[in-house]
């Protein structure tokens, strides 16, 4: 392992040697009140978090777990390793994955793949984590976060790996992706690049387990020493108009989240909400982490848009935990672009029939599974081309598998097989997802591996999902399209926690209407709490589909 300091690790962790005494962070507490730290206090808790880690036996290379809460603590803890050499590896918290059993056994999975000396858990989880730590042997030392008020005679050593990040599980298992140092900092300065924050970054909730939360959540910002502030994601459930209102009373101007975010926001904040707020100031608001519906982004911008947001604000952008994060986005300031792609036909290697195109705005958006929203330009030193199934490359337009190359390519998964050799590796990465590149713009329609071919096409449930949820026949939140090959025949499910009642000749329906005769349609009513689901709260349709099959999904008894 490397102990010399470069020019990635001072864009990673140069904030400990200059802390800015002006701006700083603020913390959401259990209480609904904040708490702001500079970063000047930031970073003598830092190193002193540093020093206790490294009094508890922790050394340069180790892999050390956190199961922390976002705030204060993780951050610390988090710097704290890195500033020691170490390598933080972030787990998802019970809370995340409905703990249980279900939980017990991830856990259990993930830290056999690790076998850590140590592991740095809150107090209310450290019961949970040791026990299952203990199941895999090896001893594993499970200690609290804490800080020595020592931070000048800090140990400091530069290691190679930033972060041994899991994904999050949706096609199967979470794998250990190897996230180096200079595949972190090249993704931070494209973010930097590409957002600009400008004196204050964001309030952020996403989750810290998940490359989207961690990257550009948490450590953009942080890293560039801009105003901040940091909640968790059940406080934002909890207290989203409170969330919002941040950003209208401060001149934060970024904001990151999933659709599930948005779609958030329009079920739980009002017009009276919002009287008195002042969005003018929010100029990047990126849209990624799964399939963008066009229609809920016009509805967030409408909402807001008598308050000054510019719908120009919005950043559709595309990345993945393989590419550390970020891989394309809108450029900012940009009105991001739809194409409506006609008919159902979706053949890998075959050009789409594109037959308009349009601008994102405040209007309703009506098909949305129809309408493509544009990720934006491949972000700078990445290239991004569409392979067929030969891995040719194809041309504009054309329908294949996304294709990245570039520095923010993460290392490689840390139990490769020689599949994922295949799939990862040299700074080259084989994504999985489906889309097309038009006017140098990426269109992201869905996952390769949920899709199911009929009559020789790719049929995604990504599309099926948003023509249910538009015609109003399901709820995103409790219901999940799975596919694949039964006994030879294409088969199309949906899998819903809520009874259809009258819905569900509509349902079956809009099934049929993708797959045609050559397809069968299926529901299936489960209880609440069925559905798998990722530490970032995506359906698992591997695992949900793999049950399917095994006759482990049991009709609800009132439906």
């Amino acid at each position: 392992m490397s102990q010399r300091k470069t020019a990635d690790h001072e864009r990673l962790l140069g904030w400990l040697d200059a802390p800015s005494d002006e701006r700083g962070m603020r913390f959401r507490l259990d209480d609904g009140s904040w708490q702001r730290l500079t970063y000047r206090e930031l970073a003598r808790r830092t190193l002193g978090a540093g020093a206790a880690l490294a009094d508890a036996g922790v050394r340069p290379g180790d892999v050390v777990p956190l199961v922390v809460p976002g705030g204060e603590d993780f951050v610390t803890q988090f710097f704290g390793l890195l500033a020691i050499g170490a390598t933080p590896s972030v787990l998802p918290l019970p809370l995340a994955l409905r703990a249980g059993e279900g939980y017990q056994s991830q856990l259990k999975a993930i830290t056999a793949r690790i076998h850590p000396r140590h592991a740095v858990a809150d107090p209310r989880y450290h019961d949970i984590v040791a026990e299952n730590v203990a199941r895999i042997g090896g001893g594993t030392e499970v200690i609290a976060p804490r800080y020595e008020d020592r931070p000048g005679d800090a140990p400091r050593a530069w290691g190679d790996l930033a972060v041994l990040q899991f994904t999050s599980g949706s096609r199967g298992s979470p794998r250990a992706l190897r996230v180096s140092v200079p595949n972190l900092a090249a993704n931070l300065r494209m973010i930097g690049s590409w957002m600009d924050p400008v004196g204050h970054g964001a309030v952020t909730w996403l989750p810290l387990y998940h490359d989207m939360g961690l990257v550009g959540g948490l450590l953009g910002a942080l890293t560039l020493q801009v105003e901040h502030a940091l909640m968790r994601p059940e406080q934002f459930v909890r207290d989203t108009p409170g969330w919002l209102a941040e950003y209208g009373r401060t001149p934060y101007t970024c904001m990151c989240m999933p659709n599930f975010g948005f779609e958030r926001v329009l079920a739980t904040v009002r017009p009276e909400h919002l009287e008195g707020l002042d969005f003018s100031a929010l100029t990047a608001v990126v849209s990624g982490a799964e399939r963008i519906d066009p229609a809920v982004l016009a509805r967030f911008a409408a909402l807001l848009g008598p308050y000054g947001f510019d719908v120009r604000a919005l950043m559709p952008a595309y990345g993945l935990a393989e590419g550390t994060l970020a891989v394309t986005g809108v450029g900012k300031g940009d009105l991001p672009r739809l194409v409506r792609v006609g008919g159902l036909e979706r053949r890998l290697g075959e050009k789409l029939d594109v037959r308009e195109s349009a601008e994102l705005s405040t209007e309703p958006v009506t098909e949305p599974w129809n309408w493509q929203v544009s990720c934006g330009p491949p972000l700078e030193s990445t290239r991004v081309e569409i392979l067929d199934e030969e891995g040719a490359p194809q041309p504009e337009g054309v329908l294949g598998e996304i294709f990245v190359q570039g520095p923010s390519v993460a290392e490689g998964y840390a139990d490769a097989t020689p599949e994922d050799l295949a799939k990862l590796g040299d700074g080259k990465l084989h994504t999985g997802d489906a889309g097309f590149l038009l006017d140098g713009e990426l269109y992201v329609i869905g996952r390769l591996g949920d899709s199911v071919k009929i009559n020789g096409q790719n049929v995604f449930v990504e599309d099926i999902e948003l023509e249910l949820v538009a015609s109003g026949a399901v709820s995103k939140r409790y219901a999940t399209v799975v596919a694949g090959v039964v006994r030879g025949e294409p088969r199309v499910l949906v899998v819903t926690e809520r009874p259809l009642g009258d819905r569900l000749e509509d349902v079956l329906s809009v099934i049929t209407s993708f797959t045609g005769d050559a397809g069968r349609a299926e529901v299936l009513s489960v209880k609440r709490g069925t559905i798998p689901l990722t530490s970032s709260r995506k359906p698992r349709r591997r695992s949900l589909w793999l049950a399917y099959l095994a006759g482990e999904l049991k009709e609800r008894s009132d439906s």
